[in-house]
């Protein structure tokens, strides 16, 4: 018998997992820098429409397939045909996807490292340790490597908890958080110089750039990015 990979204990669990690999630093930074230098709206649009015809029906097929073999990415893609070739290129595809998340990961945990920085930076100019709050911010090797190997026990402090006692739980408690953020984020950028010229840029589409090829492979990318699509993170 083949076990079965552990499941969320509630649909609000698992809905806070996934909008969390969605809603990450590479949409927060990524999509408005996207945005700016690909026509602004004409991106937007095209994106919307990727995300409609493509990227969309792709992640309700990678959904299905998780919630019907319920194993590991490779253990699913072996088992989706009885031909030898097709599961033999199954499971070189999940092997693949799932070096590409090893990959992503590599940079994210610098990034979140950064974050991570800035926060100890912020708690210890409250309490005045100024010299330890520079040090924090400040982009030297140490520092970067300190703050990736704190980042990366955290996640795999989290990973090791399981399914229900890790990612669900902390997802249950970090994106209500992170929700909250993005709304204060958004309300201190509109009252930026400049805001309002970059808002009417961002909702006005330029639409001599939509058919432009490299505007819809970026756009493309970007809704698959947006979805954690082609990686095997929703099958799982």
């Amino acid at each position: 018998m083949t076990a079965t990979s552990p499941a969320f204990s509630s649909r609000l669990g698992f809905i806070l997992a996934a909008a969390g690999s969605a809603v990450g630093l590479g949409n927060i930074w990524g999509f408005p820098t996207q945005a700016a230098s690909n026509g602004g709206g004409a991106f937007v649009l095209v994106y919307l429409l990727m995300i409609l015809v493509l990227a969309y029906p792709t992640l309700v097929a990678e959904l299905t397939i998780g919630r019907l073999r319920q194993q590991n990415p490779v253990a699913t893609m072996r088992t989706m045909s009885h031909k030898p070739l097709w599961r033999r290129t199954g499971v070189i595809a999940a092997v693949v996807a799932l070096a590409t998340l090893g990959f992503i990961l590599a940079f994210y945990a610098i990034v979140a490292g950064w974050l991570l920085g800035y926060l100890f930076s912020a708690v210890f100019e409250i309490f005045g340790q100024h010299s330890v709050a520079e040090w924090f911010v400040s982009f030297s090797i140490e520092r970067n490597l300190i703050m990736m190997a704190l980042f990366m026990v955290m996640t795999v402090r989290v990973v090791r908890s399981g399914v229900k006692e890790g990612i669900e739980r902390w997802s249950k408690r970090l994106m209500p958080l992170l929700f909250v953020l993005l709304i204060a984020m958004a309300i201190y950028v509109l009252t930026l110089p400049g805001a309002w010229q970059g808002l009417v840029m961002y909702v006005t589409p330029d639409f001599s750039q939509v058919t432009d090829p490299e505007l819809v492979i970026r756009a493309m990318g970007q809704a698959f990015f947006s979805l954690s699509i082609g990686l095997c993170c929703m099958m799982t």
